[in-house]
């Protein structure tokens, strides 16, 4: 069976800003691995950016819904001191092409891309050398790998000044692990799931309704990307909290 370690990841989500290695890999397009002897798989816990549990939080905070293939991903080198420690974290820089556009909000800030840039998890790596490294992923949401579709809610996060890292560039980011969706053969729920693949029998039968966590991504396990789309349609946006529709400050100002 393949081994979890669940840890936590205290950072600003997964828009790093470290140095991208030199070398991009194109993805073969081969599924992970569905043998029971897989890898161990450390699952990095995180806050997410906005509420997406329901339909009305997708169709609140986001600006498109896609469908999404990734097509290309390079290693994001570890920071220095992380070099030097021997341990520490090696995230993935992904490119996905956007496959269909399924909803989009009369607000969006941009209109939906063609491909994006996606920072994804990638390897901790330990014993001083990168080489020795266990595979990562979110804790309940997808790691995002070669060979395989997903749904995803997206917003615009316009360039941000950060005291600590400077000028950080405009990019689409996910709402949070809800935002998520495997969609392999045309069915949501099925696919890459935490870095392993899943059957959306299996994904069904791990998901209860009376779980108070019960979401808009568990309710359309088994359906299809155009029965998402009509329920977000017919869905009226609610209220952004104070803290998500607050003016930008200085922090998230242009450095220039």
């Amino acid at each position: 069976m393949r081994r979890s370690t669940r840890v936590t990841v205290i950072a600003t989500g997964l828009a790093a800003t470290a140095a991208v290695a030199t070398a991009a890999l194109t993805l073969s397009g081969q599924p992970a691995s569905t043998q029971q002897d897989t890898p161990a798989m450390i699952l990095a816990h995180g806050a997410d950016r906005h509420p997406a549990q329901t339909a009305t939080d997708w169709v609140t905070y986001a600006d498109h819904v896609v469908e999404v293939t990734p097509v290309v991903e390079k290693e994001i080198s570890p920071s220095q001191d992380e070099v030097d420690r021997g341990e520490g974290l090696i995230l993935r820089k992904v490119t996905l092409r956007v496959d269909k556009v399924l909803w989009s909000s009369d607000t969006a800030a941009k209109s939906a891309p063609t491909s994006f840039e996606w920072i994804a998890h990638g390897w901790q790596f330990t014993d001083g050398s990168m080489h020795n490294r266990t595979q990562m992923a979110g804790e309940g949401e997808p790691r995002i790998e070669a060979g395989h579709h997903y749904v995803m809610a997206i917003d615009w996060q316009a360039p941000k000044c950060d005291p600590g890292d400077g000028e950080i560039p405009g990019q689409w980011r996910g709402l949070g692990s809800e935002s998520n969706i495997p969609y392999d053969n045309g069915v949501l729920g099925q696919g890459e799931f935490q870095g392993q693949t899943q059957s959306s029998k299996a994904a069904r039968v791990a998901t209860a309704d009376e779980d108070p966590n019960y979401s808009l991504r568990d309710e359309f396990i088994g359906h299809t990307a155009e029965d998402l789309a009509k329920r977000l349609a017919g869905t009226e946006p609610g209220q952004p909290t104070q803290e998500q529709s607050a003016a930008p400050n200085a922090r998230n100002a242009s450095c220039g």
